[in-house]
């Protein structure tokens, strides 16, 4: 069923008109039970008296008493009477007399030769000498209280739906507008405009706390699509150029007229640019992997000071071959934490390649582990070289970005990329720091995954 605007104002409505009809039933029955069992009671105690008055004070002092409540009245709608063995009134009301009257007990009769015919709930007690004490209440006093209390209840009730009704509509006002701010921003957005937020006021209520979930999502959707595009037309760049060689070189190994010594260097080639293209594709496998988490299924216990001592002596020689000096500061006692093994070792050897190419001859290179007070490991590399401009941080870590706008060293602008995919795995970061001078890369993740 499809839900519509006017549905919830017509739905609270009719739920409320249901609570007042059954609301209103169940006052009249709870009502007039009640109601019953008091006359009752007092009606019991009535009669109660007026037996123990007889045996105390006996009959003539009753006659009188009874003849002189008649005279005064009461407003309760009880009336007495006191019948002889024959049935005649003795004192009393003469309406009460006039009742068929049960020889002992409860009975409810009609009032003779009354228009309209009125009702009265008789109880009958013998006592000596042949006599009947009769009380007889009138149900037509019992039926004007239930009336009061019912309509009072009403008009409580009604007042009190006609609020409820008037807080839906408010409420269902309220909730249409706000969710119809959400919707037109999803419109938006699904008309292409991925900068479009749910409107959003802080510390609101919360439609503002949805909204405010729906645009962090909506920002983490841009970032990705976006991404994606980088990463399509830096893709297609990166991977036009290679393939352009590769399909050159191919032409001249195919070619008859080339020499073989030029045949074996052009497949060489076309190897080379194969396996470039390839370790693209596989640096963006990689990233991809590690940034939707697929990869966290293969974290475990590992010492990464250990880790990191075996690829600074992996990487010693590059470094001493590039004319750099390498120090390495690990703790001598393990350095636990849950770590993804494969991919930490390929990311710690992205930032010493890339220390290795870009520091530069005579540069200083020191890798160190740390284990701070907050329950963080902290793997750094850093080194001497130029470094990266301070505006260019936080740019170098996107994918397929190189400050080298020339591109005359090899490389695919994913190295930095493949480390914060790392960091984000873990549930970390990639700091990049001046180290004056210098650039100083740290590596952070919880102890405990």
């Amino acid at each position: 069923m499809r839900l519509k605007a006017w549905m919830w104002p017509l739905a609270t409505i009719a739920v409320a008109l249901a609570a007042l009809a059954v609301s209103l039933l169940v006052i009249d029955r709870w009502g007039e039970a009640a109601i019953a069992r008091q006359q009752a009671a007092i009606a019991a105690a009535a009669r109660d008296y007026f037996v123990a008055f007889a045996r105390e004070e006996g009959v003539a002092p009753l006659i009188a008493t009874l003849d002189r409540r008649e005279r005064v009245g009461a407003p309760d709608g009880f009336r007495y009477a006191l019948l002889d063995a024959d049935g005649r009134l003795l004192a009393g009301a003469d309406v009460v007399g006039s009742l068929n009257a049960p020889d002992a007990g409860w009975r409810t009769v009609a009032e003779p030769a009354s228009s309209p015919r009125r009702f009265w709930r008789v109880l009958a007690q013998p006592l000596d000498g042949g006599l009947t004490l009769v009380v007889a209440e009138a149900l037509s006093a019992r039926d004007a209280l239930r009336g009061a209390i019912l309509q009072g209840s009403a008009i409580a009730l009604t007042l009190t739906a006609v609020g409820a009704a008037i807080a839906g509509a408010g409420l269902h006002a309220l909730m249409l507008s706000r969710t119809r701010g959400i919707a037109r921003t999803a419109e938006r957005i699904a008309g292409g405009d991925l900068s479009a937020r749910a409107p959003e006021r802080p510390g609101g209520d919360v439609f503002d706390d949805l909204a405010g979930s729906v645009n962090a999502m909506l920002t983490r959707i841009e970032e990705l699509m976006t991404g994606m595009r980088t990463v399509t037309d830096s893709l297609a760049h990166d991977l036009r150029s290679p393939l352009t060689r590769l399909k050159g070189a191919l032409a001249r190994a195919a070619a008859d007229e080339t020499a073989p010594d030029d045949r074996a260097a052009a497949i060489d080639q076309a190897h080379r640019e194969v396996d470039g293209a390839l370790a693209t594709l596989s640096a963006l496998l990689d990233i991809a992997r590690a940034e939707s988490g697929l990869s966290r299924d293969m974290l475990q216990r590992v010492d990464a000071a250990r880790l990191a001592l075996e690829m600074g002596e992996l990487f010693a020689p590059v470094l001493e071959d590039a004319g750099q000096g390498l120090r390495i500061d690990v703790p001598a006692t393990p350095v636990i934490a849950c770590l993804h093994e494969t991919l930490l070792r390929q990311a710690l050897g992205n930032l010493l390649h890339n220390a290795a190419i870009h520091a530069g001859p005579g540069a200083r290179v020191v890798l160190s582990v740390e284990e701070t007070e907050a329950g963080e490991v902290r793997i750094v590399v850093a080194d001497t070289g130029p470094g990266v401009p301070a505006d260019q941080l936080g740019r170098v870590q996107e994918r397929f970005v190189r400050l080298e706008a020339a591109r005359t060293r090899p490389g695919s602008g994913l190295g930095l990329a493949l480390v914060a995919a790392c960091a984000k795995l873990h549930c970390g970061r990639l700091v990049l720091e001046d180290n004056s001078p210098g650039l100083r890369a740290v590596l952070e993740a919880p102890l405990r995954g």
